[in-house]
C-alpha cells in the first residue's frame, strides 16, 4: 500500500460508506411502506358483522408483527438491511484503520523532515 494514496483510499471508503448508508435508508423506507400498507389493512379489517376484526392496539400490533414475518418482500429487505449493516461496520472499521495509518504516516514524515533539518553537533 503506497503511503501517498491514503487520502484517495480514505475518500473511496468514505464514498462506499455513504452509498451503503443511502441504500440502507432506501430499504428502510421500503419496509416502512410495507408496514404502513399492512397497518392499514389491519385497521380496516372487519368481521362479517362489520365490527373491527382487531379491536385494540395490542391485537393490531401483534397482527402486524405476524404479517411482517410472513411478508416475503419485508423478509428479503430485512436480510438485505442486515448485510448492509455488516458492510457499514466493516467500512467504518476500515475507515478508522486508514485514518490511523495516515496519521502515523504523517508523524513519520514530520520526524524525517525534522531530522533532516536538525543542526549537527
Amino acid at each position: 500500500m503506497e503511503n501517498t494514496s491514503y487520502p484517495q483510499q480514505i475518500e473511496k471508503v468514505s464514498l462506499d460508506l455513504a452509498e451503503t448508508m443511502a441504500q440502507a435508508a432506501t430499504q428502510r423506507e421500503r419496509v416502512a411502506e410495507i408496514e404502513a400498507i399492512l397497518t392499514l389493512e389491519i385497521a380496516n379489517a372487519k368481521t362479517p358483522e362489520g365490527k373491527p376484526l382487531y379491536s385494540n392496539e395490542a391485537t393490531r400490533s401483534a397482527e402486524l408483527v405476524l404479517r411482517l414475518r410472513d411478508n416475503q418482500d419485508a423478509a428479503e429487505i430485512k436480510q438485505s438491511l442486515g448485510r448492509a449493516d455488516e458492510k457499514r461496520a466493516r467500512l467504518l472499521a476500515r475507515l478508522e484503520h486508514l485514518r490511523g495509518e495516515f496519521k502515523l504516516h504523517l508523524l513519520d514524515r514530520q520526524a524525517e523532515i525534522a531530522a533532516r533539518h536538525a543542526p549537527v553537533i
